[in-house]
């Protein structure tokens, strides 16, 4: 189980890169930090009770 704490601090770790990824894809950065956003808020709501170990995967996937 992630705690609350772990979660955040894996959401802070990846969201540059997260945001980086998206712009190169979308070339378009508002569009890019919506899409970190909405992939952030599914992490959270949908898998925030996994393993932390699992979590760069299912995020990568989510993005």
């Amino acid at each position: 189980m992630t705690s609350p704490q772990e979660l955040s601090d894996f959401l802070s770790s990846v969201e540059q890169r997260a945001f980086k990824q998206a712009v190169y894809v979308v070339r378009d950065d508002d569009a890019a930090l919506d899409i970190v956003r909405d992939a952030m808020i599914k992490l959270a709501e949908k898998y925030g009770d996994r393993p932390a170990a699992e979590l760069p995967l299912v995020f990568t996937r989510i993005l």
